[in-house]
């Protein structure tokens, strides 16, 4: 912290005054990426909901690929089960599966087994991307297609991802 601080150009006391915890810290790093990326797939171009999430896959890679560091702390470090760790990343992965499913139009009972299948779709991938750039045990063109794969399966047997989607698809942030 004492290292952020000086880079920062602020004193350990104020940043300790934003944020008590390194887990806060972090936490509030990981809800401003969010916020960024999913602008990414706000403003993504997309014939199908489908597709929207295919440009949201490949935002959040990428993301992983260029900040390895942040992602690792986030999901393999002592700090990475903390609540100010994990509660903005499930908050903001819950609204944007939210936004995909509201894009398709689901709603009705079929809506719970939808996010439920959002929901392990986010652990697969989360898990998919290590294992593509930590582990190196599968390359990133198989960890695409498997997530898309794990997509359809999950979701897309649930819901018809492949319908366009409707206005405002996906929220901008939680929290914003």
């Amino acid at each position: 912290m004492e290292d952020i601080a000086l880079a920062a150009g602020v004193s350990r006391r104020l940043l300790y005054h934003y944020f008590p915890t390194r887990a806060e810290y972090f936490g509030a790093i990981w809800q401003r990426v969010h916020v960024q990326l999913r602008q990414v797939v706000v403003t993504a171009e997309a014939p199908t909901v489908r597709d929207r999430v295919e440009a949201a896959l490949v935002a959040y890679i990428d993301f992983f690929r260029t900040c390895l560091p942040l992602v690792l702390i986030s999901n393999r470090s002592s700090i990475s089960a903390d609540p100010a760790v994990r509660g903005p990343v499930n908050e903001n992965m819950e609204a944007l599966c939210a936004g995909f499913l509201d894009a398709a139009g689901v709603h009705g009972p079929v809506r719970a087994p939808a996010e439920v299948g959002f929901a392990g779709w986010i652990t697969f991938v989360r898990e998919a991307a290590l294992a593509a750039l930590v582990d190196e045990r599968i390359s990133l063109e198989t960890c695409h297609d498997m997530c898309m794969h794990v997509l359809d399966a999950a979701v897309g047997s649930q819901v018809d991802l492949r319908v366009p989607p409707v206005d405002n698809p996906v929220p901008a942030s939680v929290g914003e």
